[in-house]
């Protein structure tokens, strides 16, 4: 009896034990939109957005690879043209998205990296848990938020744009043409400011906090992180 006993007590176990996890699966969407004036959304839960000038320059092409549990995507366009991506639920979806290279673009993840590269359209940018690395960018407006991570930035420098990249506990580099002209304030509470070859006029400068300008300051550069260092450096 006992054995039998057993044999039932282990068939049991073996029942209910958990399944496996949802396969990956991939999600595609296209909008049209016009090129001078296109503006994208997103908001993830957790999973890297990617957003890139893509080939096509009146549409919005999305690409969604949802990796484990059961998140929930939606992606709808309003009536002025604006394409919105909200993920729900819970589970890790990548996003890889081709825009017109000149359209403003507003990203949320709350964990996860967020990646813009060779835009020339207003960025924001935030992230709870995870990197921002924007690269190769023209525009005149740039903010960039995170919480645990690092915020890079490379790109042009354009007159009057205005240039913000924060984060509470991560490192902070800023990377611009040798000839840029801005006006600069930053911060750091327990690292340093290392501003590289970049020769400049001071107004205030110690180890943790500088307030310069380089040319005329046409531009704005703010630059703060609570625990990391700031480095300035200029394009090769």
């Amino acid at each position: 009896m006992l054995p039998m006993l057993m044999a039932l007590a282990v068939g049991f176990v073996v029942l209910n034990a958990p399944t496996s996890s949802v396969s990956a699966q991939t999600l595609n969407w296209s909008f049209a939109v016009s090129p001078e004036s296109s503006e994208l959304e997103v908001v993830n839960q957790a999973g890297t957005i990617r957003v890139y000038a893509g080939a096509n320059p009146g549409r919005i092409v999305i690409n969604a690879r949802q990796s484990d549990g059961d998140p929930k995507i939606s992606a709808t366009q309003n009536v002025t043209g604006k394409v919105k991506v909200e993920v729900t639920g819970q589970g890790n979806v990548d996003f890889e998205i081709a825009v017109p290279p000149s359209s403003s673009i507003d990203l949320l993840s709350y964990r996860g990296a967020i990646v813009v590269e060779n835009l020339a359209g207003a960025v924001r940018a935030r992230v709870t848990d995870g990197d921002i690395h924007i690269a190769g960018l023209r525009s005149a407006r740039v903010e960039a938020r995170c919480t645990e991570g690092n915020v890079s930035f490379s790109g042009d420098v354009l007159p009057s744009g205005s240039y913000t990249l924060k984060s509470f506990s991560g490192r902070i580099e800023a990377i611009l043409p040798a000839d840029a002209d801005f006006k600069l304030w930053a911060s750091t509470f327990k690292g340093g400011v290392d501003l590289g070859a970049f020769q400049m006029k001071f107004d205030k400068q110690s180890h943790q906090l500088v307030e310069a300008s380089r040319g005329a300051g046409r531009a704005s550069i703010s630059l703060w992180t609570q625990e990391g260092s700031i480095y300035l450096r200029s394009k090769p």
